[in-house]
């Protein structure tokens, strides 16, 4: 099926119309029959009542409700294992250069980085993107701290933001995933196949997508600025980057409509039945990654989704790379430079590809 320059308003969802039942009068025809309006409302009470109980089952936004349902499940289960409070000291490297260190009493499997910035100044808390535990650990700034350790701090013009940069890279890669799927209508179905990734050589982060019943798309310019406007929407909104662990039946539970991830939780899991998943949620969106990633999407500055190119695996099966470009708010660039950076970004990165 091939789709001309108007696929904008064919393929997407922005101008979607609902399907919508009427009941005109007293005359209701339901297959033929003429029945009574009682037997009319009784229908349309019980059929909200299924559709509320199995939202998960009704498009995307069905799936991702869902989703986020079992991943709060989770975490709530997980969190009301802890029965004690447990003391741990914790002490927090000059998080300023003229400074000095702090000694903080924040409680473990609780307390986060995130939090010891917070009991020190707002803008600590603000620029902070990714924390080192004991000088060899990084860790996210929302993930409860353990055990007592020497934490430090890091931002993007840190010493040592190297790291900082790879976080960055993945939460950038991830966040392009999150509104994909959201950018088309339903009868075009997304699967993500990349997982968030931290390699910056090829210019640009990307998400490689399938897209259901869509053979033969050449996206527009229109349709890649749709997107972008999805991705400034998602940054304005300050989406914490969470963390949890969880088991590979939990993993399946997650995925399950991820032929992909379930593919690689079976290889995972031949290795180590017992081995335990990193799992992300940024908004309403759910990946597997091993991180780190960045704190929040308010840390990302400027975005753009650069590029769409069509791909073709060895076996013929078409999948889309989505390519992107971002810098950190606590960096300024000067706008040629920036253009410049976005030009190379819509070249095709061809990190992972077959050759």
């Amino acid at each position: 099926m091939q789709h001309s320059s108007t696929s904008l308003f064919q393929i997407f969802k922005f101008i979607r119309i609902p399907r919508r039942s009427y009941r005109l009068g007293r005359r209701i025809i339901p297959a033929g029959y003429y029945v009574s309006p009682a037997w009319f409302d009784q229908r349309i009470s019980k059929q909200s009542e299924l559709d509320s109980n199995n939202q998960k089952l009704i498009g995307v936004e069905g799936t991702i409700k869902y989703k986020n349902e079992l991943f709060d499940k989770e975490k709530h289960r997980q969190q009301s294992l802890i029965t004690r409070f447990e003391k741990i000291e914790v002490n927090l490297e000059k998080p300023f250069p003229d400074g000095e260190d702090y000694v903080l009493m924040m409680n473990a499997n609780i307390s986060t980085p995130y939090e010891c910035a917070s009991h020190i100044h707002q803008n600590l808390k603000q620029r902070s993107a990714l924390a080192l535990i004991n000088g060899n650990e990084y860790w996210d700034m929302h993930r409860p701290l353990e055990r007592s350790c020497q934490l430090t701090l890091l931002h993007f013009k840190h010493d040592d933001c190297m790291p900082v940069n790879y976080a960055f890279w993945r939460s950038c890669s991830m966040l392009l995933a999150s509104v994909i799927p959201r950018a088309f209508r339903d009868e075009y179905q997304v699967q993500i196949i990349s997982k968030p990734m931290a390699d910056m050589s090829g210019g640009s982060f990307f998400c490689d997508v399938e897209v259901e019943n869509l053979s033969d798309w050449k996206p527009t310019t229109q349709e890649i600025q749709s997107i972008t406007s999805l991705l400034w929407d998602e940054t304005i909104k300050a989406h914490r980057y969470e963390r949890i662990q969880v088991s590979a039946e939990m993993t399946a539970k997650l995925f399950a409509n991820n032929l992909h991830r379930l593919s690689e939780l079976e290889e995972s899991t031949k290795q180590d039945a017992n081995r335990q998943f990193t799992i992300y949620r940024c908004g309403q969106h759910i990946e597997l990654s091993d991180g780190p990633l960045i704190a929040d999407t308010s840390q990302i500055g400027s975005i753009y989704l650069s590029a769409i190119h069509p791909l073709k695996r060895r076996n013929g099966s078409r999948f889309y790379r989505f390519q992107g470009i971002a810098m950190p708010k606590q960096l300024n660039i000067n706008p040629f430079a920036f253009s410049l950076i976005r030009d190379r970004s819509k070249r095709l990165n061809s990190y992972g590809l077959d050759h």
